[in-house]
């Protein structure tokens, strides 16, 4: 018993550097795999808010993101200072799609335009 009593104190310290490593290690491959996308999906209107969900997303140089439109039609995607890259046309349809491909790195601000007052609005960082 004394035996145990001694190194109590020696395990309770390694288990608890143990649970810490382990938590860190999940939190970060978690995180990171949620912030860097492959062909990204952002929906437009989602669950019936005036949003896009997510509202930022990390993708490579040649990835596509598509634009899909929720529940709470009509929405659109224009990109400030890329209009190349912009869907001005309202989607009305639940459903409808806007893919886009980026091949230049940068940061691609975009908004809605009948619901940017609201604070439809979001970014993409492409690297």
């Amino acid at each position: 018993m004394k035996t145990i009593t001694k190194y109590k104190h020696e395990i309770m310290w390694w288990m608890s550097r143990l649970t810490i490593m382990l938590t860190s290690l999940f939190l970060s491959f978690t995180l990171a795999s949620s912030a860097y996308a492959a062909d990204a999906g952002i929906q437009m209107g989602a669950n019936g808010n005036l949003i896009f969900e997510p509202n930022e997303v990390t993708v490579s140089v040649g990835d596509t993101v598509t634009f899909t439109n929720g529940d709470l039609p009509p929405h659109n995607v224009v990109f400030l200072e890329h209009d190349e890259l912009s869907h001005s046309d309202l989607a009305f349809m639940s459903g409808e799609q806007f893919p886009v491909t980026f091949t230049e790195a940068g940061n691609y601000e975009f908004q809605c335009e009948p619901h940017a007052g609201a604070g439809m609005k979001g970014v993409i960082h492409v690297e």
